[in-house]
């Protein structure tokens, strides 16, 4: 009996022993304290010190925990009641957990940046200046805020696969060389011709002498047929950033073809079916006898027919004038193809030899150039004999070329790029 009273005695020591401890300790039996910093941490004569340690971090076993920064400790611990969530802590307050912590879902196939693109001002979506007027901005119709879906179409609309289906377009019959004296049915006259054409205005730039640009519109006259054509290539050309100024501008008129070396040429002129457009005609840099890979512009001059301007005809189907075989007609635009100003024969430009027949107005020509550049003295004559071919002679030696007096290929380039000027209008 007095075996089992000390045995009593002995277990209520050891039990009041580990309550002594648990409440000293104030942990619950599940769970362990480690100071990760233990150097930082004073433990003294107290060890109850070593839960207030702001580097203490707490572990639940059996789980994964997010890391703690700093926790109070309550004054009497919570048994067999295991924690359900983790708190973020600053300065020992709970601030957020984690159910706040939670990111807001954003729409599938969706990011933020996308977001703000679509709620971007209106001012932001904008792509015509701002002081451009009214009246001028309403033709913009392929600018985004003036789009014209039935104008665009149109515009798309028009044949472009051959030369036969342009012309069968606005001639009613295949690809041929129309002249004075064969017309075709549909325009034997100007005043037939007109009642085909739609005249309209263009928004465009203009420039002052000191550079400056300012927006207005102008009036066109053109195939009615080509009409939402142009409406969409001068929308275009409004919008290039150059604001690329206009000082001239004509579309139909009935008349041939013209000009130096072409006074006795019978054939009808593009412009008179409605077809063509003459843009600054006082950009000088034309001439016969000057085709591709001779590009004779002056980019420095700010009326010259900008390569972006060049680009939005060709984008929209039309023709460039620069790039006729025989020519460069840099002001020059036409909707039908650019065949019927091609050579004859491989030889890009007329050949003049002695001994040999020639045009006269080939002849004149070249007279007209060599009395620019002081080499005669007078341009008649409508024959290349031996007398011009020494001529010839004296101008190749002086530019480094072969004195043969043949006029080829390499005699015209020189005496081209050394006496170009406005010679002829198509």
């Amino acid at each position: 009996m007095n075996r089992v009273k000390s045995q009593q005695k002995a277990l209520v020591s050891l039990v009041s022993v580990l309550m002594a401890l648990i409440l000293a300790y104030g942990t619950i039996g599940t769970s362990a304290w480690e100071p990760v910093n233990t150097e930082a941490a004073t433990y003294e004569n107290d060890p109850a010190v070593a839960v207030e340690v702001e580097t203490a971090v707490p572990e639940v076993q059996g789980e994964e925990s997010e890391p703690v920064g700093t926790q109070d400790v309550p004054d009497e611990s919570i048994v067999d009641e295991p924690a359900t969530e983790v708190a973020f802590v600053t300065g020992g307050d709970v601030s957020v957990t984690e159910e706040d912590e939670t990111e807001p879902v954003q729409p599938e196939g969706e990011t933020g940046e996308d977001l703000l693109v679509e709620e971007g001002t209106e001012e932001e979506q904008k792509d015509v200046p701002a002081d451009v007027p009214e009246k001028v901005a309403k033709l913009l119709v392929t600018s985004r805020q003036y789009y014209d879906e039935e104008t665009v179409a149109n515009a798309l609309s028009i044949p472009l696969e051959s030369n036969d289906a342009r012309y069968n377009f606005i001639t009613g019959s295949d690809y041929k060389v129309y002249t004075m004296t064969d017309k075709p049915e549909w325009y034997p006259s100007e005043g037939v011709a007109s009642k085909r054409m739609s005249t309209f205005d263009v928004p465009y730039w203009v420039m002052d002498k000191s550079g400056n640009r300012t927006a207005t519109t102008g009036k066109i006259t053109i195939n009615e047929v080509l009409a939402d054509s142009v409406k969409c290539i001068f929308s275009d050309i409004f919008l290039l950033e150059e604001q690329f100024p206009i000082n001239y501008l004509v579309g139909f008129m009935y008349r041939k073809v013209g000009g130096a070396g072409l006074v006795n040429s019978p054939i009808l002129s593009a412009h008179s079916f409605g077809v063509a457009i003459d843009i600054n005609n006082g950009d000088y840099d034309n001439d016969l006898y000057v085709g591709k890979g001779n590009d004779l512009r002056d980019k420095s001059n700010p009326f010259c027919i900008s390569d972006e301007v060049i680009e939005v005809f060709k984008s929209w189907g039309w023709n460039w004038g620069g790039e006729f075989d025989i020519c460069s007609d840099t002001m020059h635009f036409q909707y039908f193809g650019l065949e019927f100003l091609q050579y004859e024969s491989d030889e890009p430009f007329p050949v003049l030899e002695v001994g040999k027949t020639a045009k006269a107005n080939v002849v004149q020509n070249l007279r007209g150039r060599l009395v620019k550049l002081g080499y005669l003295k007078k341009q008649s004559g409508k024959k290349y004999d031996n007398d011009l071919a020494e001529v010839v002679k004296q101008f190749q030696a002086d530019n480094g070329l072969e004195p043969d007096g043949i006029v080829d290929y390499e005699t015209w380039v020189p005496l081209i790029n050394q006496t170009h000027d406005m010679s002829y209008v198509f």
